[in-house]
């Protein structure tokens, strides 16, 4: 080590820059919830039907018909008002196969990403705090299971919502005022509009994936990862949404455009930080 006071200042920053190269261990869960995000494809495909006594086979089969009343209580409670039916999921016949996916595989991906960083931070000595995302991501679990139905049933649907809005509003302000700063409250706030949108729309889910990750993006402090986090976030608004502004997808990928686009822009994201992190070293 060099006692010139300037190769000192030059071999800490490289040190530093090595540390946070280290720490930095976002690629992985990127791939994670891309192949998350990909394998729920499935259950957004439309479900096709022959009318009554006529053969599939010799007739082109149309959108089956689709009721609410039909659907179990879990579906009811996961969305009590109501599921939209938005341009690109048009098709798409809500049920709770997908609202199960999206409990399970975001549950287990929340598991495996901290074990990750904890099994990094052994292995490279330097460790990425972990407990924003999850509390970030336990918060945006549980809302949608618990929060949004109790409040609907309780408050909302007792009141209506001219009043019970702005008494949530105020009770989540004085719960959160005097303990964190104006941010951390416009950030629960936030959190709440964001988990109702989630038993709304049928992308929902990916919304909860989001905020994850930009807390993650929030504690990784790297460009990659938040331009990622940001792209994705506008992805899945872009292609859910545009049919609205009259721009629709080809026949032959509207299906997997919901789905396979978002996936697509975390998987280019974790590719990238692995490379930045291999070529780095």
């Amino acid at each position: 080590m060099t006692e010139d006071p300037k190769g000192l200042l030059a071999e800490l920053g490289d040190l530093r820059k090595r540390a946070r190269v280290d720490r930095h261990g976002y690629w992985l869960p990127f791939l994670l919830f891309g192949l998350i995000t990909l394998g729920a494809t499935p259950f957004y495909g439309p479900m096709l039907c022959a009318d009554g006594g006529q053969n599939p086979e010799l007739v082109e089969p149309t959108v089956c018909s689709w009721s609410s009343a039909d659907q179990p209580w879990l579906y009811h409670w996961l969305h009590p008002t109501g599921q939209m039916s938005g341009p690109v999921f048009g098709l798409h016949q809500p049920g709770v196969a997908a609202d199960i996916y999206w409990i399970i595989a975001l549950l287990c991906g929340y598991l495996a990403v901290v074990w990750w960083y904890r099994w990094r931070a052994a292995q490279v000595g330097v460790e990425t705090p972990t407990r924003l995302y999850a509390q970030v991501t336990i918060f945006m679990l549980l809302l949608p299971l618990i929060g949004v139905p109790v409040l609907s049933e309780l408050v909302f649907g007792r009141l209506g919502w001219q009043i019970a809005l702005p008494i949530t509003v105020l009770l989540i302000v004085a719960a959160t005022w005097r303990v964190r700063s104006v941010r951390f409250t416009l950030a629960v706030l936030a959190l709440f509009a964001l988990a109702h949108f989630v038993t709304f729309y049928p992308y929902g889910p990916m919304f909860v994936l989001a905020a994850g990750l930009a807390g993650l993006a929030y504690l990784e402090r790297s460009v990659v990862c938040t331009v990622t986090v940001a792209i994705f976030s506008a992805t899945v608004l872009f292609v859910n949404e545009a049919g609205r502004f009259f721009f629709y997808w080809p026949y032959a990928v509207e299906d997997f455009a919901s789905t396979a686009l978002p996936a697509l822009v975390l998987l280019v994201g974790g590719i990238i930080g692995s490379v930045r992190r291999e070529m780095a070293r």
